[in-house]
């Protein structure tokens, strides 16, 4: 009888001993994890799980000089096995930390955080009951409206009869959203939606449902977006750094593909700081505006966790891996007073998908003319300086990455009417942390 290994991690690597095990590692905020920690000198696991990986495109993260050890896990979707492979790596190699990166990650592993602790490792994400409400919007907007923080204009809606209320109250275009986008009954991320019409909003609405999402209807915003990334332990903040998001990978919204780190404004520095207090977040977390069209800012929502957007802030000066290395073992945290406005960082492969569906999908909300959006792609390589997956020092996940890019863009010009679901069940290799 031959054992079934499929439930097991399968390790790459010759470190017997590990100090920091980073999940999520097809995500870019782990490579910079991993970067970073390697760098002050921790040896460093990257793992991730099977069904994330693609047998044609191979992991960048797994070819970086920073990753010891390379995890491959059981699949996200079956999330007792992966915790259990998660467990079984623990106990093999003792790292004093596991650092998950993404949602589903988080979730299935939360509940071991006391099993994770008895065996010597430290679970580096925030309480359990700051997560609860930082996963769920409406409980999000809620603690914001009691602050005194706008959000926007937000209905539920609980079934398709509900559309006609919403239209007239909000008109069109109007956002759908899911309260919680991870969906762990089915192991769906699910996205919001912009819809210009009601027959738009109607397949929306489906798809939603049809994943077990709970919606809210929200007002449809188009001013500026900016993030704020804070450092938080025991109420204090050690670090802050705020950014423009400049360019998403859709249009609308969905993933940070272009940013700029800009001077942290009272406005949303304090917002954002009331929040996370009130929520009770430690470790590092993102805050989400959009400016409205009198320049106020309106929560969006926050994230408790790493963000996509970690490269950025690292070359603004806040090392975050460090901080929440740090922070998780039982060492002292110190305040990191300032960083660089003006550092600007490109995901190219976001950038790419940004300019494909701004050409197949034109005027929709916040979209440009095809000729100004080509030439805004064109004339950021003479801008940008910093791209994602690059480091002169660790060249060979970016020479994997860009292996994998024509690919994964065949794979896109494919789907059919190149319109972004609310459901996302993202291709094997394809998977990021939302922003």
């Amino acid at each position: 009888m031959v054992a079934d290994t499929s439930r097991q991690p399968q390790i790459t690597g010759d470190a017997d001993a590990i100090d920091v095990l980073i999940l999520d590692a097809v995500t870019r905020q782990s490579l910079a994890c991993a970067r970073s920690l390697g760098r002050a000198g921790l040896r460093v696991a990257l793992g991730e799980s099977v069904s994330s990986l693609h047998p044609s495109s191979p992991l960048p993260a797994f070819r970086s000089r920073y990753c010891s050890a390379a995890v491959v896990l059981p699949a996200i979707e079956d999330s007792r096995a992966y915790s259990a492979g998660v467990l079984d790596f623990v106990r093999a190699r003792r790292p004093r930390v596991v650092l998950p990166a993404g949602d589903s990650a988080i979730a299935a592993l939360v509940p071991l955080r006391g099993q994770l602790r008895a065996l010597g490792a430290a679970l580096a994400v925030s309480p359990d009951s700051s997560l609860e409400v930082a996963n769920d919007k409406s409980r999000t907007l809620e603690v914001a409206a009691s602050l005194g923080i706008r959000g926007p204009k937000s209905i539920p809606v609980d079934t398709l009869d509900d559309l006609p209320a919403v239209v007239a109250e909000l008109g069109f275009p109007f956002v759908l959203k899911p309260t919680v986008s991870w969906m762990e009954e089915t192991n769906q991320r699910v996205l919001p939606i912009e819809v210009v019409d009601k027959d738009e909003a109607t397949v929306a609405l489906d798809g939603l449902f049809a994943a077990g999402a709970r919606v809210l209807a929200q007002e449809f915003i188009a001013g500026r977006r900016e993030r704020v990334t804070l450092f938080m332990v025991d109420g204090d903040v050690r670090a802050s750094c705020a950014h423009e998001a400049l360019r998403m990978t859709v249009p609308f919204g969905a993933v940070s593909a272009l940013r700029e780190t800009i001077p942290l404004t009272a406005d949303i520095g304090d917002a954002s700081v009331r929040l996370a207090r009130a929520m009770g977040i430690a470790g590092p977390c993102e805050a989400e505006f959009r400016r409205d069209a009198a320049g106020r800012p309106v929560l969006m929502e926050i994230n408790a966790r790493l963000a996509g957007t970690l490269e950025t802030t690292l070359l603004a000066g806040i090392d975050i891996p460090v901080l929440t290395w740090r922070w998780a073992s039982g060492q002292d945290v110190e305040r990191v007073e300032g960083y660089r406005a003006g550092v600007r960082t490109r995901w190219l492969h976001g950038d790419l998908k940004w300019l494909v569906l701004t050409f197949l999908r034109p005027g929709r909300p916040d979209s440009l003319r095809r000729g100004q959006a080509l030439w805004l792609f064109l004339t950021e390589f003479a801008r940008t300086r910093h791209y994602d997956f690059a480091d002169m020092r660790d060249p060979r996940p970016a020479v994997t990455r860009a292996g994998n890019v024509a690919a994964a863009l065949m794979r896109l010009a494919r789907r059919p009417g190149a319109r972004p679901s609310p459901v996302s069940s993202p291709s094997k290799g394809e998977r990021v942390s939302s922003r």
